[in-house]
């Protein structure tokens, strides 16, 4: 038990956490325990009539460090300082969590923090603060099967929420799609084999070469998209756009995934090997690049932590070029050229892109 000003409740054993960010979390509490069967009172009378004697403390839901209970490597150190990864509770119920990790996983103790806040708020709020919690609950449906981080993330609106938001739906829409990519490179993945023919070969070479240029001709403008749904400088970001975009992100490598099915299952004339062989991974080597997106995210997130309260705004460019090695495309049409022994060839366009995406701070 401790003796403390109430307005500013201390976590010994979670340095990780701004002070502010602490008093947030057990004020959205109502300074109780967030474990829905325990709900102590974590703040009463001290023997100093000009203190509160304190027995709270903010609780990282994934560990601080490594070895910590609940310890997730690919966060970044602002992503575990944030109220996002924070849940009050009694010193005893701290306790009991970091005892059996089993038992009381992350999403148990995002589920506690979530329905100790919704009844906090039906216990304490006005109508006002009721209608606004039923808004919310309607705006998190849409997220009921995503990852209890991504919910929290949506409730809680830190700074930089629009970057950490758009990481953490990439991570959670695009990895399973990566996984299978990678399954397939490996040759851990199956289909049904398609056969071409020396006549039908020149006409399927072109067929691809024209769809891949198509594949990637909206990431484009989704890159846009995605600057425009995170707001003006100084301006809130969109919920609804980041997850609309998000999702168009997701269904492009999809497509993309499906051609190099397409292209990895294909066989042909021996005259073709080397150009099947040229075509493989062509598409999927430059929709690898779209997994840069979320680590850039999380390299912006940590840069402005630490700029903080230290440096002038400042505008930070991060370029992604999607775009076929010269050298392969040079050696994927002169096979093309021999397979079908020509002397000259018709080069159907494809395209390359060259995609900036600006943050600004």
């Amino acid at each position: 038990m401790k003796s403390d000003d109430a307005s500013q409740p201390r976590d010994i054993a979670s340095p990780g956490f701004r002070a502010k960010t602490i008093d947030t979390l057990a004020r959205r509490a109502a300074f109780q325990c967030s474990n829905p069967d325990c709900r102590a009172n974590t703040v009463g009378p001290s023997s100093d009539p000009q203190k509160a004697t304190t027995v709270g403390e903010a609780a990282h839901i994934f560990g601080a460090r490594p070895g910590a209970k609940r310890f997730r490597a690919d966060m970044t150190e602002s992503a575990r300082a944030a109220i996002t990864n924070g849940i009050w509770l009694c010193c005893n119920c701290h306790r009991q969590i970091d005892s059996d990790e089993r038992r009381y996983t992350s999403d148990v103790l995002f589920a506690w923090r979530e329905l100790h806040e919704q009844f906090v708020q039906s216990k304490f709020g006005n109508s006002a603060d009721r209608i606004v919690d039923e808004q919310q609950r309607a705006a998190l449906e849409r997220f009921a099967s995503y990852p209890p981080l991504i919910r929290r993330i949506v409730i809680d609106k830190p700074g930089g929420w629009e970057w950490r938001l758009t990481a953490e739906l990439m991570r959670f829409l695009n990895g399973p799609l990566f996984r299978k990519l990678s399954d397939l490179r490996e040759g851990l993945h199956a289909a049904p084999q398609k056969h071409i023919n020396e006549e039908e070969a020149p006409e399927w070479v072109r067929q691809r070469l024209t769809e891949m240029s198509r594949l990637m001709r909206p990431l484009d403008g989704l890159i846009r998209r995605l600057n425009q749904s995170w707001g003006e400088p100084g301006e809130p970001g969109s919920v609804e756009e980041i997850y609309h975009v998000c999702i168009l992100f997701q269904a492009c490598l999809e497509q993309i995934i499906l051609f190099e099915e397409r292209v990895y299952f294909t066989n042909g004339p021996k005259s073709y090997e080397n150009v099947l062989s040229l075509f493989r991974d062509i598409a999927g080597s430059q929709a690898d690049k779209l997994a840069e997106i979320p680590l850039f995210l999380d390299e912006l997130l940590l840069l402005a932590e630490h700029a903080k309260d230290h440096s002038p705004p400042q505008t930070i460019i991060k370029t992604i070029t999607l775009e076929a090695s010269e050298a392969r495309l040079d050696n994927l049409l002169r096979e093309f050229k021999r397979a079908q022994g020509l002397g000259c060839l018709i080069i159907v366009g494809v395209g390359f892109l060259l995609w900036p995406i600006v943050y600004l701070l």
